[in-house]
């Protein structure tokens, strides 16, 4: 298995804040990988790091390349994709508008995101301000689907939705990491165990474990003592 995605030594001030000090971890290609911690530890500054949102110090890599020094547009033209926390849909767009800005490559994925997301192609004059929550984060997860990303960074998809709706973001989200890797920062336990195989735990802006998911969640003393929920919450 070879890294995908690689952050050593990574250093990000904010606001005179220090929130990523000196952050280490890779990503294999391939499945999911868990980001966790409790709120405010720096997960979304890691994302917004490797996307060149966030100015950081370090080595980032993707795929053996540096990319740290690179604009957005063009970390983003190697292949990585981007579902950010609270969706950050164009309200005031139609559904279909919001997937045509999205597109990057000659032969956008319609099928593939019709194929996941029926519902928005029935939606596709609708504007996008007007759906649900969870309709929204369709969007969000289908923008990133439309281009063949090689990684995906999904931050908290399950944020604010409905259980129903909860399982229906993990069905999809299982289905999307048989087409890429998935990077996903996530507070809900029940789909981190379903979906990913490692995880990066951030605590304080450093991280405090990394290595197989399925360890770290069936240890009930270091679940809570890392990531402060009860051993319930993660069933």
């Amino acid at each position: 298995m070879t890294d995908l995605l690689a952050l050593e030594d990574v250093h990000v001030h904010l606001g005179g804040s220090h929130v990523l000090q000196g952050v280490s971890f890779r990503v294999t290609e391939g499945g999911v990988t868990a980001l966790l911690g409790r709120n405010g530890v720096g997960k979304t500054t890691a994302l917004r790091a490797v996307l060149g949102l966030a100015p950081a110090a370090g080595r980032i890599a993707l795929a053996g390349d540096e990319i740290a020094a690179l604009p957005t547009h063009r970390i983003v033209q190697r292949g990585l994709g981007y579902v950010p926390e609270d969706r950050d849909v164009f309200a005031g767009l139609t559904v279909a508008e919001n997937l045509r800005l999205a597109e990057r490559a000659p032969e956008p994925r319609y099928e593939l995101v019709h194929e996941l997301f029926p519902e928005l192609k029935q939606r596709s004059r609708q504007l996008a301000g007007t759906l649900s929550g969870g309709q929204q984060q369709m969007v969000a997860i289908a923008r990133a689907l439309l281009n063949d990303n090689r990684l995906l960074l999904v931050d908290e998809p399950t944020k604010g939705l409905a259980p129903l709706l909860v399982t229906e973001v993990a069905l999809v989200l299982e289905r999307v990491a048989e087409l890429a890797t998935v990077l996903l920062v996530e507070q809900n336990l029940g789909v981190v165990r379903r979906l990913a195989e490692d995880a990066v735990v951030l605590d304080q802006g450093r991280v405090v474990y990394a290595g197989p998911a399925g360890d770290l969640l069936h240890d009930p003393a270091r679940v809570r003592a890392l990531l402060g929920v009860a051993v319930a919450q993660a069933a």
